[in-house]
């Protein structure tokens, strides 16, 4: 009970008595620092250094190991930031308790210190005991994908002391496993450690897991690790957990490093002289290099498809250890007959084929480059197979944002070719919301009388989902104020879980849950540094960690708005009144159209400019500038070129006089006054009026 009192205190009082120590992860052959695990100590202003397996328990009993766990997440990642400076790829570990994970905003908290950290997501990983309750992998799954697509990673530690299965770590995208001490201690005398270790590495590696191990001691147990190949080490041989000084004097010390490198390897060098378990002969050196490979590397003839080589990466993936005069499309794809898709007639001597290939016979996903090379006097197939099958999840923002792009064009041209501005509102927000896969789609603007009240003026809804239009009608300021915010830093609304609203912001909570929202993102549209509107979708299921392609809309929506200002601008200056004085002045309207794609042009001439040329019995656009244009006089022609283009480029109004052939047999002069009102990636549009002088 004292330790609960002390513990609370010292959270209350910004975490005092709480630290961290770290302890060095080296690559396995090199021993170059890749990261370090953050672990949590705690000194009792009572009782002085408390074990973790004291206060831990303490910490989770009361849940107050949410707060301390967010914090050495928060500290962790501040050191990762500075020690990055001198190890620019360092990676830190945090360990995480299940009764972190089953806290409602885990996922966003963890999401927000990492954004809030200047680092990218892949410098943090995860560390998830695998006594925790791993059974419960559908609700843990949920939140490692969340964090995964930020680049996150995901750890199992003390693997093999629980009761899960690389099978079933498989299915939760694991992406490290670090082996106990206990199956480390001792591996350079126990065969049936070593066979057990190297069975679990295998396994690991053909699922394109990682492999840390714990606890390494001796030298000897570190030269028997070198053979079996695991990616990490840590353990006091390299490094004892040790504050954030000790480690930047010891660990991130090129020369305190080097040294300690030097003898570690003088040490292992020596037990590989003497252990013959581990020695190896200069004849296997080039085929211990290729075995050691990650691709699957193979040779087959041309002819016969028999298997002449298969690599161990290979023979794991495909579980033919036993494969020679074997049929390739048997072993590789389990197939009795040649496969249909084989690139056999496509390869050459000079250069690589590369093409991509989903295998179904063992579930994967590579990237192929095959070559014709010479083996045993004659031309055989040599295949490098790269499996990119847990890469694919990365690429999926890639693939959100090239099906973006794919839609940007539609954007545009729904926004510029519809001359009725609810019409093309209604279409974008339709567009974007099937993108999105949302339930709604929306653009509110401010209440035209109360200019801080915001009104639902457009909104599109996904099939058998109900309007929410008329009850967001003159939203108050209050409940817009912790938006406006954001908005006026530029930032966007992104909201992936409602729940932590309830509490920080439950006016917002409970207009949000009315309408059955439960994630939404909504962008600013500015103008003049002035917010005028937003754009937003609720409950979005695709692309939902990306806001950039709504802002790209919006920036399309906000040229779309402020043309259409300017033709309510327009449509006040031709009220009757004006009309009837400029049709007494002669003075005629007229609008140039440019097609970029085809360079075709068009011309839009009111009545006036109309009966002033002769042209009433033009009926088409393009009959009409035809007319106008071959009627120029030709010593003008240069001039009115060179005109619009002055108009195009400076953006200014401008006036030009010229001579005009009118079809009634006389010369008129003609006064042009012209400006660009939109330059689009498919056409120019320029209006202005002329009049006879």
């Amino acid at each position: 009970m004292e330790l609960r009192e002390d513990i609370q205190k010292s959270i209350s009082a910004g975490f005092e008595g709480f630290a961290l120590e770290f302890q060095a992860q080296v690559r396995t052959g090199t021993y170059d620092l890749y990261g370090a695990e953050a672990l949590l100590r705690y000194t009792s202003p009572r009782q002085g250094n408390i074990l973790p397996t004291e206060f831990i328990s303490i910490l989770e009993q009361s849940d107050l190991i949410y707060p301390v766990g967010l914090w050495a997440i928060r500290e962790s990642l501040r050191y990762c930031k500075k020690w990055r400076e001198k190890v620019p790829q360092f990676h830190i570990s945090v360990n995480m308790s299940y009764s972190q994970l089953n806290h409602n905003s885990i996922e966003e908290d963890v999401l927000d210190i990492v954004q809030n950290s200047g680092l990218p997501g892949n410098a943090l990983t995860i560390e998830v005991t695998e006594s925790m309750q791993l059974l419960d992998y559908p609700h843990l799954n949920g939140i490692f994908r969340r964090w995964k697509k930020s680049g996150i990673e995901i750890s199992v530690d003390d693997f093999g002391t629980g009761y899960s299965s690389l099978g079933r770590l498989k299915e939760m995208e694991i992406d490290e496993i670090k082996i106990d001490r206990c199956f480390v201690k001792g591996i350079q005398k126990s065969v049936y450690n070593y066979q057990l270790l190297s069975n679990i590495i295998e396994l690991a590696d053909s699922c394109q897991i990682r492999v840390c191990c714990e606890g390494v001691e001796e030298p000897e147990e570190l030269a028997v690790l070198e053979e079996l190949r695991p990616a990490l080490i840590q353990g006091f041989l390299f490094a004892n957990p040790c504050s954030a000084s000790e480690f930047e004097r010891d660990c991130l010390s090129f020369c305190s490093m080097n040294c300690r490198k030097n003898k570690i390897q003088d040490a292992v060098i020596s037990e590989k002289e003497i252990n013959p378990l581990i020695k190896s002969s200069e004849e296997e050196i080039a085929r211990t290099i290729l075995n050691a490979e990650n691709d699957v590397f193979y040779l087959s003839d041309i002819d016969t498809y028999e298997l002449y080589y298969l690599n161990n990466a290979g023979q794991k993936v495909f579980g033919a250890k036993d494969y020679t005069g074997k049929k390739c499309h048997k072993v590789l794809h389990g197939r009795d007959t040649p496969c249909e898709f084989c690139t056999n007639s496509n390869l050459h001597q000079d250069s690589f084929y590369v093409w991509e290939n989903k295998n179904e016979y063992c579930g994967r996903h590579f990237l192929l480059k095959d070559k014709l090379v010479s083996y045993m006097g004659k031309k055989v197939r040599l295949e490098v197979a790269l499996d990119i099958t847990k890469q694919e999840y990365i690429s999926q923002t890639a693939k959100e944002r090239l099906a973006f792009a794919d839609k940007i064009v539609g954007y545009m041209n729904t926004l510029s070719q519809h001359a009725d501005y609810p019409e093309a509102v209604n279409r974008v927000l339709a567009s974007l919301g099937d993108f999105y896969q949302a339930d709604r789609a929306y653009l509110f603007e401010r209440d035209p009388i109360q200019g801080d009240f915001w009104d639902n003026t457009f909104e599109w809804c996904a099939a058998g989902i109900p309007s929410q239009q008329k009850n967001l009608q003159k939203v108050p300021p209050n409940a817009m104020e912790r938006w406006l915010m954001v908005f006026e830093g530029d930032q966007s609304i992104i909201i992936y879980n409602l729940a932590p609203l309830k509490e920080t912001s439950p006016m917002e909570w409970k207009i949000l849950s009315q309408q059955g929202i439960q994630r939404l993102i909504a962008v600013p549209i500015c103008d003049n540094n002035k917010i005028i509107s937003f754009l937003g979708v609720d409950n979005p299921r695709y692309s939902i960690q990306d806001d950039s392609q709504m802002r790209v809309l919006a920036a399309f929506l906000l040229t779309r708005i402020r043309q259409d200002w300017n033709e309510q601008r327009y449509q006040i200056l031709l009220q009757e009144s004006n009309q009837d004085l400029l049709t007494a002045l002669h003075v005629g309207f007229w609008t140039l159209y440019h097609n970029k794609v085809d360079g075709t042009n068009s011309m839009i001439m009111d009545e006036t400019m109309s009966k002033t040329l002769g042209a009433e019995v033009l009926s088409s656009p393009e009959e009409k500038y035809t007319f106008w244009y071959s009627g120029i006089a030709s010593s003008d022609l240069t001039k009115i070129e060179q005109s619009f283009k002055k108009i195009i480029h400076s953006n200014q109004i401008l006036q030009f006089e010229y001579e005009w052939n009118h079809p009634k047999g006389m010369r008129i002069r003609l006064r042009f006054s012209g400006i660009l009102i939109e330059d689009a990636t498919t056409f120019i549009r320029i209006k202005g009026y002329c009049r006879v002088l």
